[in-house]
């Protein structure tokens, strides 16, 4: 249980500095495209907005990794498989061709 509460804090901490990440960015993004468009001239923001639209990439990914556990797999899991419109059909295939079936939850 104490594992759990450590993890949870941990995802709530890390979703907070990356929202407040994104918004950071998002205002001085605006700053910079607004200083650059009175300036005239060169698009010159363009290079300091890429490189930090990559920096944020990776801290969404990073963000994004940390937040998956088994519990999310299997929910994720179970949701495709209540999607997959076309099982039946995978499995009729299979059954005409002597193979496996699709369906996991099958014995």
């Amino acid at each position: 249980m104490r594992v759990r509460v450590e993890r949870a804090g941990r995802a709530t901490t890390a979703a907070r500095a990356f929202r407040q990440h994104a918004w950071v960015y998002g205002i001085c993004a605006c700053a910079l495209i607004a200083a650059n468009w009175f300036t005239g001239g060169v698009w010159w923001s363009f290079w300091p907005l890429a490189v930090w639209s990559v920096v944020l990439a990776v801290h969404y990914l990073l963000h994004k990794s940390g937040t998956v556990d088994e519990a999310w797999a299997a929910e994720r899991t179970a949701d495709l498989h209540s999607k997959s419109y076309d099982a039946h059909h995978i499995d009729r295939i299979a059954q005409d061709f002597g193979g496996k079936t699709a369906d996991r939850n099958k014995k």
